[in-house]
């Protein structure tokens, strides 16, 4: 005898929409990313402020390159004025070297043309001066590397002048704190008289007898 059909206990269900409808599967739109409005919003901000931070740095980009060509030719310029300045302090250098010379050739003066040329030096020195060019002084001073250079050595008798410039070749100038040039000088090195004491005083002696 046959055993009765029996139902099953539960039924699935399958709600899934394109069971049913497979053809839903192509009405179904593909879903586009989308950010929210505030992250929409933010990206714009940023776009625009990157945008306006590119036309700033071109804009001083060009204003530092105008600026730059201007300030070239206003040095061109200031250099100019000071080469015009300073070619004029020596023209009445020449014009005073041009009357000693005729003065020296009208009269024949040797005298005259020496006190010409030294006061043309005077005029000249008063000059550089003016310019904030001045002359070492290290004539009997004690020698100092950094302003004279020596090149060579003289014995002196006198300690005092031991390790001092006693003789100058060349002079030294400065403009300001900068050296423009450095002396060229001799120093003193002290060398004791080696004669004894009692026949230097009897040379003085006699010296003195004959006078």
């Amino acid at each position: 005898m046959a055993e009765p059909k029996q139902e099953p206990r539960f039924k699935v269900t399958d709600r899934r929409f394109w069971v049913e409808d497979e053809s839903a599967i192509e009405k179904a739109s593909i879903p586009i990313d989308k950010y929210p409005s505030f992250v929409e919003e933010l990206k714009a901000r940023t776009e625009l402020a990157q945008q306006k931070l590119k036309e700033k740095v071109k804009t001083l980009d060009e204003e530092n390159e105008a600026f730059r060509l201007r300030l070239s030719k206003e040095m061109e310029r200031r250099l100019q004025r000071e080469k015009f300045d300073f070619f004029q302090h020596f023209l009445e250098i020449v014009d005073n070297f041009e009357r000693a010379l005729q003065a020296a050739e009208e009269t024949s003066s040797f005298e005259g043309l020496k006190e010409g040329v030294k006061l043309n030096l005077e005029l000249f020195l008063s000059k550089l001066k003016s310019l904030g060019i001045e002359p070492l002084d290290v004539l009997h001073q004690p020698f100092n590397p950094h302003e004279a250079e020596a090149v060579g050595v003289v014995s002196v008798d006198d300690p005092n002048l031991d390790q001092h410039v006693v003789e100058v070749l060349q002079g030294g100038f400065r403009w300001g704190e900068q050296l423009l040039r450095a002396a060229r000088v001799r120093i003193g090195q002290y060398q004791p008289s080696s004669k004894p004491q009692g026949e230097e005083n009897k040379q003085a002696t006699l010296s003195s007898e004959s006078n």
